[in-house]
């Protein structure tokens, strides 16, 4: 334990309902929540150039007029 852990006494807290109190917080306390956004950020950015950078399984020809992977183009009689 550390000496200001020892050094403080527990002492019970009562919750006020509907209270909350936001305290301005420093730099050193919004760096994990900065290196979350960042990281996510970073993934997201990998996942959308992955797909857009992937190559079609069919030519571009072959491709056209194709609504389904099933079903051919329009079928002449």
């Amino acid at each position: 334990m550390s000496r200001t852990s020892r050094a403080r006494s527990p002492r019970p807290t009562a919750r006020l309902e509907g209270y909350v109190y936001r305290r301005p917080l420093s730099g050193s306390e919004l760096l994990p929540a900065i290196g979350v956004g960042v990281a996510a950020g970073l993934a997201a950015f990998y996942v959308a150039r992955l797909f857009l950078q992937r190559t079609p399984l069919l030519p571009e020809e072959r491709r056209a007029g194709k609504h389904h992977a099933s079903g051919g183009g329009p079928r002449a009689a």
